[in-house]
């Protein structure tokens, strides 16, 4: 499957509410794991908004990459 890249632009409530001790976000360099959440992704080549699963603490505006196993993880 090949990689495309979007936009993130709404984090799960259950992920901003996580009690991870790291709140930098993955473009920032912070890739620590966390549980499984959903995040809504905006498509870089249709504008598209379809829901991804993930296990990166992501923040609105980080860019992102689908995985091979259909979640996404930062770019």
């Amino acid at each position: 499957m090949p990689r495309i890249s979007a936009l993130v632009i709404l984090a799960a409530a259950a992920a901003l509410a996580s009690g991870c001790a790291s709140n930098r976000s993955a473009a920032g360099g912070s890739t620590a794991k966390m549980d499984t959440h959903e995040v809504q992704v905006q498509m870089d080549r249709d504008g598209a908004i379809r829901n991804y699963q993930t296990e990166y603490r992501l923040r609105n505006g980080d860019r992102v990459q689908v995985q091979p196993d259909g979640k996404v993880g930062p770019l």
